[in-house]
């Protein structure tokens, strides 16, 4: 059978939340999840800072980094993939990275996370500022863009 432009997309996604954008130089670290965490979220440190992370919901919380995706996979209860508790996360602290916008977002805007749900925005009003960060691509709020930090 013969596939057309018809019926196949020749254009590869995106990306997906707590994907690495590309293969520029970036520091990761590990830390054990303390509740579940879906992938491209904001972390934070955990009531063991040394050893635990949780997702940001405060703006009193100090940005740890960005939940990458790997292939593991704990379902949330509105079937998010993410980490479990007590899995390692591993957590990009600098480098370029998917995320999901609740905000419609313009490249080279400054980046907060959004203390309601963790995600990103670029909005600063009771948000947490992004150290250095700033969105490398446009996306509307609901989408995916690329986090530079």
């Amino acid at each position: 059978m013969q596939t057309t432009s018809a019926s196949y997309n020749p254009y590869m996604t995106p990306g997906v939340a707590g994907g690495k954008y590309d293969i520029r130089p970036d520091t990761v670290s590990t830390r054990s999840a303390e509740e579940v965490i879906p992938f491209g979220r904001a972390v934070t440190y955990g009531t063991k800072p040394d050893k635990q992370c949780t997702i940001i919901n405060n703006a009193a919380d100090k940005f740890m980094g960005v939940a990458l995706k790997t292939h593991t996979i704990a379902v949330e209860a509105d079937a998010v993939p993410g980490y479990a508790i007590s899995d390692a996360v591993s957590i990009l602290e600098k480098g370029a990275v998917w995320v999901e916008v609740t905000s419609d977002v313009v490249a080279g805007a400054a980046a907060y996370v959004d203390i309601a749900n963790g995600k990103f925005t670029d909005v600063s009003t009771n948000n947490l500022a992004v150290p250095g960060g700033t969105f490398e691509t446009s996306a509307s709020s609901g989408g995916l863009a690329v986090l530079k930090f």
